[in-house]
């Protein structure tokens, strides 16, 4: 992790800490009974529930293993990517969620305020902070974006847009379902960005990485 890294998580770790004492707030409009009886808003927040997990997952493995099967270690490398962005940042959050031990909107209705030091380890309704959905697939979006830059610069020109747009829904749709208040999800926002981004820039530093040696198919 470089300075800059860490600055960029500073940012988003004190946007999560600001944005907490109008948790409830968000709550409360999320849940409205016109929000959540909207069809459309409904429809909208299953499909990017989905996205979070399994969704970018899936297109990682989807990705890896075109790649594989066509012979393209730049199609396979995005998959590739991605994946490893998934598992840093995932394994960041899941710390974090475990230790902070916070009650998800459903289980402490307006309580957002409700910390368990440690309990998040075995209760799965304590493990809020921060959203696992929104941490992947903006570690998705970013580690796409960047590897794309690399390889297809112009698809990266809408491909980055789109894909930070749709973690951003992500989030939203987690907060729909009461599972997440939004300091939650701005700090998720914050791990997957960030992982994405430095497992980007490792790689990139690092053209021969035995990880590389090891996964990616030889061009035909």
């Amino acid at each position: 992790m470089s300075w800059k890294d860490a600055r960029q998580l500073g940012v988003f770790t004190l946007a999560a800490v600001a944005a907490m004492p109008v948790d409830r707030d968000g709550q409360r409009l999320m849940q409205r009974q016109w929000v959540q009886n909207s069809p459309v808003f409904s429809s909208a927040a299953d499909a990017f529930n989905a996205y979070g997990s399994p969704g970018v997952f899936a297109g990682s493995a989807a990705l890896f293993a075109a790649g594989w099967a066509t012979g393209r270690p730049d199609v396979a490398r995005l998959g590739l990517r991605s994946w490893e962005a998934i598992a840093v940042s995932g394994m960041v959050t899941g710390g974090i969620k475990g230790v902070a031990g916070r009650a998800r909107p459903y289980a402490s209705h307006g309580e957002p305020g409700d910390f368990r030091l440690m309990s998040g380890v075995h209760d799965g309704a304590r493990q809020s902070f921060p959203s696992g959905h929104t941490t992947a697939a903006f570690a998705f979006a970013a580690a796409m974006e960047r590897e794309l830059r690399r390889s297809h610069p112009n698809a990266a020109r809408w491909a980055g847009p789109s894909l930070y747009a749709a973690a951003a829904l992500t989030g939203l749709a987690r907060m729909h379902s009461d599972n997440h208040w939004a300091s939650d999800v701005i700090m998720g926002a914050g791990i997957g960005t960030v992982s994405g981004l430095m497992v980007a820039r490792f790689h990139a530093d690092r053209p021969m990485h035995w990880i590389d040696r090891r996964f990616l198919p030889r061009a035909r």
